[in-house]
């Protein structure tokens, strides 16, 4: 099903919605509301392996509620008077859920410290010979309870669970990619170009992409040049905008303090830059149907290898790939614009150019310029396995739940999207009282 997909806003500097333009089947979604309390968003982290019982570095598995990944690194640092670099991790986790996930600490303690007066619940604790590293899981088990709901919808709930089950759930990037305001692509796109007035004005002022009414005071100052005040005024959150700030402040030009925005958030934009290619890209695969089927000059994902091959030259059989398509074992991908990006033949090169294009993203300066990304391919779908579903009413009121595995890297609320409709999972509520 293609959804409402408006062209380009008036201006050149307007880039359309960076979130996927399509859903999977043309079943109304139930709507209602999720995390309406933390401890019906349940987030389980998959090992990828075992602690093997001795080493340098113990292994806690813990439990946290309402707090943030960043928070829970903290805490661990302080409880065992070491650095950050001493923890390790394989995921981060929502703050506004119940998640068990698994962190390392390199010490020689034989004890651990009252973790559970810090907000951890210890589960179990083992050694292990080296540092857990992120991106070392198998995926993540979630169990989330959706309300304001109609039970009697389970069915229609069941319908589009086991669709995206059957054919793979559409691996698209998320609102999150995109930032509060949905404009980090935009500020990607400004960055690769140059444009460094139009960066400054679409992040700090008031003439770009919709933001909260709680900013327009700090918006319009900057907007004025009053700069300084600016600073004074904007929330702790504005740590990063607050360097740009201070440089122009002092008389930087525009691109010297763009040149001031942390490392980190420069690298944010460009992320979002790519996604917001690959999410167009898949957009048009779904239009035309072939997200589960592979077409000539695709290159392939082996979801049990984790890795890209060409279809052209590999040894698998018509028969082969058939039955790999359907099990969801192989899918095809799409792109990660970078400078060691894997080209695929002509037709589906052509594709990702068209889809750069309207997404309104210089393709060869993410290629050539896109700062240190290399680039790679993504699969356009993912696997839901151990998949399921109840409904009822308790002593909060009616819900729907859903439970569901995904691999590392998808996002529980793409599943979600597909169920609720996608404006039902955007926490933007800020939206109907926004400016700009």
């Amino acid at each position: 099903m293609v959804m409402d997909d408006p062209a380009c806003d008036s201006g050149p500097r307007i880039l359309p919605d960076p979130r996927l333009q399509a859903t999977v089947t043309d079943e109304q979604g139930i709507g209602g509301r999720f995390r309406v309390h933390d401890d019906e968003f349940l987030v389980d982290e998959l090992p990828l392996f075992e602690p093997s019982g001795k080493g340098e570095h113990i292994y806690i598995r813990v439990q946290k509620e309402g707090i943030s990944h960043r928070d829970m690194i903290g805490r661990l640092c302080r409880a065992f008077d070491l650095p950050e670099s001493a923890i390790g991790y394989a995921g981060m986790k929502d703050r506004r859920a119940v998640t068990q996930q698994t962190v390392s600490v390199h010490t020689d303690r034989k004890n651990l410290p009252d973790l559970e007066s810090i907000g951890l619940q210890v589960l179990w604790a083992d050694r292990h010979d080296h540092k857990l590293r992120k991106g070392q899981l198998e995926g993540n088990r979630f169990s989330i309870r959706i309300r304001d709901v109609d039970p009697l919808d389970a069915p229609r709930a069941w319908t589009v669970l086991n669709a995206i089950a059957l054919g793979g759930l559409p691996n698209a990037y998320m609102s999150q990619r995109f930032g509060y305001r949905l404009n980090n692509h935009r500020l990607g796109a400004a960055w690769l170009e140059s444009r460094w007035s139009d960066l400054l004005d679409e992040w700090l002022g008031t003439r770009g992409s919709p933001f909260p009414s709680s900013e327009s005071g700090v918006r319009t100052d900057y907007d004025n040049g009053r700069y300084q005040q600016c600073i004074n005024d904007s929330s702790r959150e504005w740590w990063a905008e607050r360097a740009a700030l201070q440089a122009l402040a002092e008389g930087a030009s525009p691109a010297r303090a763009c040149s001031a925005v942390p490392s980190v958030i420069r690298s944010l934009w460009i992320d979002a830059a790519q996604a917001a290619i690959f999410n167009r890209l898949l957009s048009c695969r779904m239009r035309a149907g072939t997200m589960e089927h592979l077409v000539e000059g695709d290159i392939a994902w082996n979801h049990g290898r984790g890795r890209w091959f060409r279809i052209e030259g590999s040894d698998m059989t018509a028969e082969d790939r058939a039955r790999a398509l359907q099990a969801i074992e192989v899918s095809p991908t799409g792109p990660l614009p970078g400078r060691r990006m894997p080209t695929p033949g002509k037709q589906i090169d052509e594709l990702e150019r068209q889809a750069a294009i309207e997404a309104g993203i210089d393709w060869d300066k993410m290629i050539e310029g896109g700062g240190s990304r290399r680039g790679g391919r993504r699969p356009l779908r993912v696997p839901v396995t151990n998949h399921g579903l109840d409904a009822g009413t308790d002593q909060r009121g009616n819900y729907i739940r859903v439970a569901f595995e995904l691999p590392k890297g998808a996002y529980a609320t793409g599943v979600l999207a597909e169920i609720m409709g996608a404006n039902a999972v955007e926490e933007r509520g800020w939206l109907s009282t926004s400016q700009g």
